[in-house]
């Protein structure tokens, strides 16, 4: 990946703003937290006379705290010995803290290496959160005027001292015709511009929303002054996009590309360290993807400060051949 600066004339203040984005409730996490999973099963001994290796990736739906998730299997490769051992084993899940009437959804991969006496090993569970209702994102109604920001003469006087920045708000709507709860995620602006920003927010509605319903969306802010350097993405394969990555080899991860439909193309919205970065698949969606997409999601890239301000929510292509990544 290269950077490329791009140089402008002083000017005034301008201002942009990300589209509003739907943003999926991530609630579940907390609820994982009382999961209790068995101990991973023993080699299946047919398994391993034959020396057969195995790959599962499953998703298990749990609907109440005293019974056994559904099980749906996204990928599976091995024997119908590996197969059924691994069912046997997500079917021993327990989420005894969901509440009555509630739905979680999780994935869970686990692989079977038929060396010495055997090798199982499962990854840690990831929460599925349920998808956006995308309905609610057509329905969002903003302010009629422009958001306009307030440029005091002391701003103007020290204009050349002024940095670039940003502001990422998040906002929860419960009714439809009340003012969204805001909760500051990230914030490098001064306070006059981001006290306009906050103002702006509270007059976002969401008429169609329906009694019961809670939305909450994210969007991004920014203030930049033409005195200062702009940056820009460029898109890359995996392999360049991984050498920018910050402490890339800090957690352990083995993922194995040829089950995700390879090649494919995901979307990278730069959100770290401020907030979770943005990973959208390009075409049809595989949920085979899942679990490489919330790792890119927790992903920060080796940026300067200056390089974080203007490239936050900036996005690029990243393409992703067949093969393995394994790192730590």
């Amino acid at each position: 990946m290269r950077w490329m600066g791009i140089t402008a004339a002083l000017g005034l203040c301008a201002f942009g703003a990300q589209a509003q984005i739907g943003i999926s409730d991530r609630s579940g996490e907390d609820t994982l937290a009382c999961l209790q999973r068995p101990a991973t099963p023993k080699y299946p001994d047919e398994a391993l006379e034959t020396r057969t290796s195995g790959f599962y990736r499953l998703e298990l739906r749990f609907t109440d705290a005293k019974r056994a998730p559904e099980v749906k299997f996204l990928f599976s490769a091995g024997s119908e010995a590996l197969r059924d051992a691994a069912e046997d084993y997500a079917r021993k899940f327990r989420l005894p803290c969901l509440k009555a009437e509630h739905t979680l959804a999780l994935l869970q991969e686990i692989r079977f290496r038929a060396v010495s006496d055997g090798d199982v090993s499962a990854a840690a569970p990831l929460n599925l959160p349920e998808a956006v209702d995308r309905r609610l994102d057509a329905c969002l109604r903003t302010p009629p005027d422009s958001l306009r920001l307030n440029e005091p003469m002391q701003l103007q006087s020290f204009k050349r001292d002024l940095k670039n920045g940003n502001l990422v708000v998040a906002l929860s709507f419960n009714a439809p015709d009340k003012p969204p709860e805001i909760r500051v995620l990230y914030d490098s602006l001064n306070r006059r511009h981001r006290d306009d920003v906050l103002s702006y927010v509270e007059e976002y509605r969401v008429p169609c929303m329906q009694a019961g319903q809670r939305y909450t969306m994210q969007q991004t802010f920014r203030v930049g002054f033409d005195n200062n350097r702009r940056f820009a993405f460029k898109d890359v394969g995996i392999v360049k996009f991984l050498g920018m990555v910050k402490n890339v080899d800090a957690r352990p991860v083995h993922f194995e590309l040829d089950t995700m439909g390879c090649p494919f193309r995901l979307s990278f919205v730069l959100g770290r360290p401020a907030v979770r970065n943005g990973v959208y698949e390009n075409g049809t969606p595989n949920p085979n993807r899942l679990a490489f997409m919330a790792w890119l999601e927790e992903l920060e890239l080796a940026l300067t400060k200056e390089q974080f301000e203007n490239l936050l929510d900036a996005e690029l292509l990243i393409d992703v051949p067949c093969g393995t990544i394994k790192l730590g």
